[in-house]
């Protein structure tokens, strides 16, 4: 299973003309694509207007016929053509996860909220880092009762790792973070298991907010 994302990081401006675009862009790729895609856009994280789109595909056979079949549709093209007069000088990013441990399926629906946390394997780690990604993302569900999936980066940075957290409303996201802070052994795994596996300094975290 793979969850493939597109970021991009509008101008400011235009705000209501932005949410349009990005609306009617996703519902196109929607009639076209095999597997459902949602828009996101960063919630109380750097990055501020930031737009992702993302899908889970069992394959990548799944991702490329979607592709092919977005290339040939002139309504798509039409609406990709018209986001350029929203692009700023930041690029737009395509990067590809292979997910380890997952509880769901790709056509789950998609929560409300996503907190994402980001990391870099040490070098000569990354088998240990794998077995203790998906350890962290048991444990947290274990305390938490949200599924939290974990998987390694395909594309972008190499040895690249990557827990999603879901919740249903910002309260649930709240509860979830706040739990896990304060749960001694879930910090005891991270400060003491994480220490030589994980590099120091590249973790980052994120929260995103589901539009569509």
């Amino acid at each position: 299973m793979y969850l493939f994302t597109r970021s991009a990081r509008p101008l400011l401006g235009r705000t209501r003309d932005l949410m349009t675009w990005s609306i009617a862009i996703t519902e196109k790729v929607n009639q076209i694509s095999q597997t459902p895609v949602n828009l996101w856009t960063t919630a109380f994280s750097p990055g501020v207007g930031t737009l992702v789109w993302s899908t889970v595909v069992e394959d990548l056979g799944t991702l490329e016929a979607t592709e092919a079949k977005l290339a040939s549709d002139d309504g798509y093209l039409a609406l990709a053509d018209e986001g350029a007069s929203f692009a700023s000088t930041d690029p737009v990013d395509d990067h590809l996860i292979q997910v380890i441990h997952n509880e769901g399926r790709a056509s789950d629906p998609a929560p409300a909220y996503a907190a994402v946390v980001n990391a870099m394997v040490a070098p000569g780690a990354t088998a240990r880092g794998i077995e203790l990604g998906v350890e962290i993302a048991q444990r947290a569900k274990a305390i938490t009762g949200i599924p939290t999936s974990f998987g390694v980066g395909v594309t972008g940075p190499y040895g690249m790792v990557t827990w999603v957290t879901g919740a249903e409303s910002v309260e649930q996201l709240q509860r979830s973070q706040e739990t896990t802070a304060s749960d001694a052994e879930f910090t005891n795994l991270v400060d003491i298991k994480t220490r030589d596996v994980y590099l120091a300094g590249s973790a980052t975290q994120l929260v995103y907010r589901k539009i569509l």
